[in-house]
């Protein structure tokens, strides 16, 4: 079975990285990606919104660029 993977493109705030990974965990996926993080990365208001998504938050994947972040996934 084929998992998605979620990509935040240019996310702005650490709450939303945080809240969408809050929500992954709760859906059972794992796999976040982030295209250049306005506030760097790691975050700790990410980390502290995540509740319970901390493992999205550390397996999370930062990308330069919208290619590069989909150069390995066959359906986008």
């Amino acid at each position: 079975m084929l998992k998605p993977q979620i990509i935040l493109s240019r996310p702005q705030l650490g709450e939303n990285i945080g809240a969408t990974a809050r929500i992954m965990y709760n859906f059972g996926l794992d796999n976040l990606r982030l295209i250049s993080p306005r506030d760097g990365w790691p975050n700790k208001k990410a980390i502290t919104v995540s509740s319970g998504g901390g493992q999205v938050i550390d397996n999370a994947i930062i990308y330069n660029n919208l290619n590069d972040s989909i150069n390995d996934l066959n359906f986008v």
